[in-house]
């Protein structure tokens, strides 16, 4: 028996291309079916990219009773349009068909966060500038972490005519200049971001402070060090955004008459080694 030859079919002609659409349709589930009847005839469809299209007389045409779309609309990729009667048809998503509205979007804003930063300031009570020797008075220091950090502990330096300019790992009582020498040194357990605390004379860390309660004759000069000793640390106890920034300087110094220094060297200062860290 001979087998028959392979039937091929050539799908070259329109009636043949609309023949199998309509069994593709048939076959899919819940597939699209062309429409015709009443006043309408759909005898094409597409999805193009806006604008008028085909036009009068083309293929890409709905029309019925006194309606014709000429052309789909897309995106809004053209300024053309289409009309007829009192109906316009311009392409893209309502182009000045409708009424401006304003649309609030959400403020999206991004938190940024800064490093610890300590400073210290103190005032006098009196105030002076002036003051005579051996009269009370009260240093109130006032130390702020500025940045969104909290942090653990560290010293503070009060210096009284220092015989340099304070810095890090350099303790009150490595400045003397005067004899008697005076100083005072706090520590502070911890501070959290953005506060501050209030620190006195009347309260100091005793066994790293020498202080009366008033200034020595002679006294002009009076600077506090925040974060001021971590041996070995060039950064001192606290690693800062700004670590330029931690002594203050009183303005205009003061004047101390009545009793004066004794002049020749400094007092030798006999203090126990200040650890870094103070167990309280």
């Amino acid at each position: 028996m001979k087998s028959k030859p392979p039937v091929n079919i050539q799908l070259t002609h329109p009636a043949v291309w609309l023949l199998a659409l309509i069994l593709l349709l048939v076959a899919g589930t819940g597939g699209a079916f062309a429409q015709t009847g009443g006043n309408y005839d759909l005898t094409w469809w597409t999805v193009d990219s806006g604008g008028s299209g085909g036009g009068i007389g083309s293929s890409k045409q709905v029309s019925g009773g006194s309606y014709e779309l000429l052309s789909t609309a897309g995106q809004p990729e053209g300024p053309s349009s289409i009309s007829g009667g009192a109906y316009t048809l311009k392409s893209g998503f309502w182009p000045g068909s409708v009424p401006n509205f304003n649309t609030y979007l959400p403020v999206v804003m991004k938190t940024i966060l800064h490093p610890p930063d300590l400073v210290g300031s103190f005032t006098l009570s009196p105030a002076g500038p002036n003051f005579n020797a051996g009269s009370p008075v009260t240093i109130n220091v006032v130390v702020t972490n500025q940045g969104d950090f909290p942090v653990g502990g560290f010293w503070v330096d009060f210096y009284i005519n220092p015989s340099g300019t304070p810095t890090v790992n350099v303790r009150w009582n490595d400045l003397c200049s005067l004899n008697p020498c005076y100083g005072l040194a706090w520590y502070v357990s911890s501070l959290g971001a953005r506060q501050s605390i209030n620190l006195s004379s009347n309260n100091p860390a005793h066994n790293y402070s020498i202080w009366p309660g008033y200034f020595a004759g002679g006294s002009t000069t009076l600077q506090l060090y925040v974060d001021s000793w971590n041996p070995g640390v060039s950064s001192g106890s606290i690693s800062e955004g700004d670590e330029g920034n931690n002594l203050y300087t009183y303005p205009g110094g003061i004047v101390v008459t009545g009793v004066t220094s004794s002049g020749g060297s400094a007092a030798t200062v006999d203090l126990p080694p200040r650890p870094a860290r103070l167990e309280e």
